[in-house]
């Protein structure tokens, strides 16, 4: 017989049958209250993950005649015409094969100079790891970097998938609501700071607010992260799309030992269907990264890689990039002066990315973004995205993209939702 079953022992028997019901509990719960047949039930992960709202209007606009859509983020400029040419070039070269798991030699170091050249900023080779999208980046960090129970400190409003990623892998999200020029105040970020805080995420130029964070926010946070030994994921994907002369003021300029930055390519050259993007750190911070990121992918997509190693850098780069800048700060500068002809809609300072979160004023709804849209979409046919999709703290916003409409198309926007109010 199991010496289990003896009497001294009764005390081991109930608490290792206590450990094992906890720990298959939330299985046998699921499979009680499961009308599905278990081998169709989802893991118990997936229960923080909610359709994403973006793509939902998106879907919803494909196939109808006449929308104008502001939801998507997404650019519609042609990509450079040299970088192009570099993908037909190389095709069915030496693109075919497996590449290093961390990136294209070549292209890493393209990113090392473009750093060195724009910050002045010093990192090594193995602190640059090529991922197959700023997405794969950010869930392999949150991954790779916190553990069950630790806290993620976010943005409120903020990207969607900063909250759902990390109760993914649970780690536990806690919101700081921006204040109303949607800065973030460090002294509110230390009063949520616990033991159990692991991780700062922070981005400017922002989606969905398309406002850049002051200097001193950014030192602010920097020092808490130094003094608590946090990491900070700094999303700076808009990095070379800031207007009125202002300047990007990249995270890793004042904590380099705390910070990983999240990039991407897509909305930098317009190619966000090439999925690639990286992260870049101190060769110490990134080694979690580079450590798990071959178990996802074993490498991101090579051809584009080795073609915009080719391509960086060059006089057609940096052409590009101030061109693709002076068109949405253009459209920037529509999008605030139709958009502020509405009745009831204030429009923030639109200061970076393709993006402004305006404010629907004297609602007596309990979602007045949400009814915004809906009764925009509707009746004008013009999609855009109900600010409580990006949090809890603004709901009564709604999001505007302007990447991937033309200043006419947006004219044409207002226009629409004018007659629609005249009508109503």
């Amino acid at each position: 017989m199991n010496d289990l079953y003896y009497p001294q022992n009764q005390n081991n028997l109930i608490f290792k049958s206590l450990a094992l019901f906890e720990s298959y509990k939330h299985c046998i719960f699921r499979n009680m209250m499961s009308t599905k047949p278990r081998h169709l039930q989802e893991s118990k992960k997936l229960e923080h993950i909610r359709p994403s709202g973006i793509r939902k209007m998106f879907a919803r606009a494909q196939g109808l005649e006449g929308v104008i859509s502001l939801g998507i983020g997404a650019p519609d400029i042609p990509p450079p015409e040299l970088l192009l040419k570099k993908m037909t070039e190389l095709q069915g070269l030496k693109t075919s094969s497996y590449v290093i798991n961390s990136g294209v030699p070549a292209l890493r170091e393209k990113i090392l100079e473009q750093y060195k050249e724009t910050y002045n900023l010093d990192f090594d080779l193995e602190g640059v790891v090529v991922t197959s999208g700023g997405t794969q980046l950010m869930f392999t960090a949150f991954m790779s970097m916190t553990d069950p129970g630790d806290e993620v400190i976010i943005p409120d409003p903020g990207f969607v998938y900063y909250p759902t990623i990390p109760e993914m892998v649970g780690a536990k999200p806690v919101p700081i609501a921006m204040d109303d020029e949607f800065q973030i105040n460090p002294d509110e970020i230390a009063e949520k700071i616990t033991s159990k805080t692991r991780m700062i995420v922070i981005n400017s130029p922002s989606n969905p607010t398309g406002r850049i964070l002051k200097d001193e926010s950014l030192k602010g946070i920097a020092d808490l992260a130094i003094d608590h030994d946090l990491v900070i994921l700094s999303d700076e994907v808009y990095e070379f799309m800031v207007f009125n002369e202002k300047k990007h003021l990249p995270m890793a300029s004042l904590a380099p030992e705390n910070t990983v930055t999240l990039n991407s390519f897509s909305k930098t050259y317009c190619i966000p269907g090439w999925r690639l993007g990286y992260g870049i750190g101190n060769k110490e911070i990134m080694q979690p990264i580079s450590k798990l990121h071959p178990f996802i992918v074993a490498n991101a997509p090579s051809l584009p890689q080795w073609a915009l190693a080719e391509f960086m850098g060059t006089k057609g780069d940096k052409e590009f990039r101030d061109k693709l800048c002076k068109i949405m700060e253009r459209r920037a500068k529509v999008t605030k002066e139709e958009f502020s002809k509405l009745d009831g809609i204030t429009v923030p300072p639109i200061e970076g990315s393709f993006y402004t979160f305006p404010k629907v004023e004297n609602s007596s709804g309990t979602d007045p973004g949400y009814e915004w849209v809906e009764r925009v979409f509707e009746k004008a046919k013009v999609v855009t995205v109900p600010g409580s999709e990006f949090g809890k703290s603004r709901n009564d916003h709604f999001r505007i993209s302007f990447g991937s409409a033309s200043e006419d198309k947006l004219r044409e926007a207002v226009s629409r939702i004018k007659e629609m109010e005249e009508k109503d």
